[in-house]
């Protein structure tokens, strides 16, 4: 029976605790029709859109092409070559010549027949030999497009390409001096004089093979329009026709899914361990069928469901009450491992030290000369001040567990503090590191516990040099701006990980690449709890192999108490 309780419990808890409100089958009917009714009418209108855009786009090229093959039996090219050889320009930019007005009259005849169509002729010659006016559009040697008569002189000259002109050989003028015959535009394009199709055929004259050209320009702003017209209309008639197919739709699937919700609706009470469940549509079915065999199956379901559950509750209560006190007595058993460990690892060098130099004094200080007497007398000290200091981190770490580490703030020139603290860091170190310090705004007099300030200065600075490479730099920056002092500490070291990151202000907790380096695990918890008793706050960021900073901000006024923070939101 146990392990048929625990089996339904593995079965049911997961269902209990993690229970998401299900898409019902009638959004999923709603969803799935809106999907393929929109990629059907898509697909629709793409067809219809495209189809309708080619044929008034080909019927377009077709009327542009017959233009310009009237336009070129008006044109003469050895007219316009001698308008080329001989003819001037007026003080408007055109020309007054005979033959410029001749073919500007046939071009305004032609548009008077389609007035869609604009006319202009060219010239496609090299740089070096063209005649012009005015400077090339090219560079020596090129190709370039002389302008002869154009259009637009006489409907608005502010659009018109001027009589002997130059410009650059465009995409129609490579082609026709490459491929020869009709060329036209493959897309339509807009300008800002409007949106064009255009098209270019090449003249030759029987004495000359420099190649005229007349280009057409015809207006595609239609086109445009029909577009724009079509996604209107197409717009409307899909918003008018999906909410015809919505409602319908809609009022079907309720009448197919009703039961089925309230099956699934009874469900998730069962779930949930309610088990008044409402089945009546099963009672007042008068034609009987599956949903109505799934409501009888649920009936006879629940009450054995409800005897189950209970014996589930009760085992489960049990069993995370015993998991919770292993959890506990573990982690209780190896916090006690590794304070035990950790206070003879310290202990056992400086000890060492201390005994090592007690004997050889024993032994030899009578004969030993003074400079070794005194150095072992600064060893034995140095290690008595290891202890002495571990000691004191553990006890300034048990106070802050239980709650009573002392806060007595007093009046400090925080500058000079600063300067004290790091000159001592300085020779406890010796040459081995640079500790560069920088002061910004008024330091001089603040309200600060010393003491607890000497420890989070003292054990940030200490990691920072302990973390570094031989002959690196550590910075310390210190600023008070608007009644906050902040501290920030640089190293350029071996960095933090990013998986020991959330876990670095913990008791014990060191980070995974520190190696061989000596430490205790308790400094940056101490440091923690000394910024709290402040009302402060601290965040670091930290790269693995490029360096880490931290930045401590403390209230330099009193207030009210803040919200405390926890190690694992730092």
């Amino acid at each position: 029976m146990r392990q048929t309780s625990q089996m339904l419990g593995r079965a049911m808890s997961p269902a209990v605790r993690k229970l998401v409100r299900p898409v019902s089958l009638r959004v999923k009917l709603l969803v799935g029709f809106s999907v393929v009714f929109s990629l059907v009418f898509a697909g629709a209108f793409y067809w219809f859109y495209s189809y309708t855009t080619e044929k008034v786009v080909a019927r377009l090229r077709a009327d542009m092409r017959s233009t310009l093959i009237g336009a070129l039996s008006g044109v003469n090219p050895d007219d316009l070559l001698g308008l080329y050889a001989e003819g001037e320009r007026n003080a408007e930019g055109f020309s007054d010549d005979p033959r410029y007005l001749s073919q500007l009259a046939w071009f305004e005849t032609v548009q008077n027949i389609e007035p869609r169509v604009w006319l202009y002729s060219y010239i496609i010659g090299n740089a070096d030999t063209n005649r012009r006016v005015g400077l090339p559009a090219v560079g020596p040697g090129e190709r370039e497009i002389i302008y002869l008569v154009d259009l637009w002189a006489l409907n608005d000259p502010t659009k018109a390409a001027k009589f002997l002109e130059s410009d650059h050989v465009g995409l129609l003028a490579r082609r026709i001096e490459m491929q020869g015959g009709i060329q036209e535009s493959d897309k339509i394009y807009t300008d800002r004089w409007g949106t064009w199709i255009s098209a270019a055929a090449p003249l030759k004259s029987q004495r000359d093979d420099i190649i005229l050209v007349v280009g057409l320009d015809i207006d595609a702003q239609y086109v445009r329009l029909l577009q724009q017209a079509i996604r209107n209309r197409m717009l409307f008639a899909f918003i008018i026709t999906y909410a015809v197919f919505f409602v319908l739709i809609y009022m079907l699937s309720g009448i197919l899914t009703r039961q089925l919700a309230s099956l699934t609706q009874s469900a998730q009470q069962i779930a949930s361990g309610d088990y008044s469940l409402d089945l009546s549509f099963a009672e007042k079915n008068p034609f009987p069928d599956e949903m109505t065999t799934l409501a009888e199956v649920f009936k006879s379901m629940v009450n054995s469901i409800r005897i189950r559950e209970q014996m589930i509750r009760e085992g489960k209560r049990t069993e995370d009450e015993i998991r919770l006190a292993l959890k506990e007595e573990r982690e209780l058993s190896e916090l006690k491992s590794r304070f035990v460990s950790m206070v003879s690892h310290e202990l056992r060098t400086p000890l060492t030290v201390l005994r090592t130099s007690l004997e050889l004094l024993e032994r030899y200080g009578h004969v030993a000369p003074e400079e070794k007497r005194e150095k072992y007398f600064q060893r034995s000290r140095a290690a008595i001040t290891t202890m002495n200091q571990l000691i004191e981190d553990v006890l300034v770490s048990a106070k802050a567990e239980a709650g009573r580490l002392e806060f007595s703030p007093s009046w400090i020139d925080l500058k000079l503090f600063c300067r004290d603290v790091v000159e001592e860091m300085r020779m406890s170190i010796g040459s081995s590191h640079k500790i560069v310090l920088n002061c910004y705004g008024s330091c001089e007099l603040v309200y600060l516990d010393p003491k607890l300030l000497r420890s989070i200065l003292s054990n940030l600075i200490s990691n920072a040099v302990k973390y570094s490479l031989a002959g690196g730099v550590v910075e310390f920056d210190l600023s008070c701006f608007d009644q906050v002092a902040t501290f920030e500490i640089r190293d350029y070291g071996i960095g933090i990980p990013d998986e020991d990151q959330p876990r670095l202000f913990r008791l014990f907790h060191r980070a995974s690449n520190v190696n061989a380096i000596r430490g205790t695990g308790l400094g940056l918890a101490i440091v923690y709890q000394c910024v709290l008793q402040h009302q402060g706050e601290i965040y670091f960021t930290s790269c693995e192999g490029v360096g880490t900073s931290f930045v401590v901000k403390l209230p330099l006024t009193l207030g009210s108490r803040t919200e405390q923070l926890s190690p694992e939101s730092v």
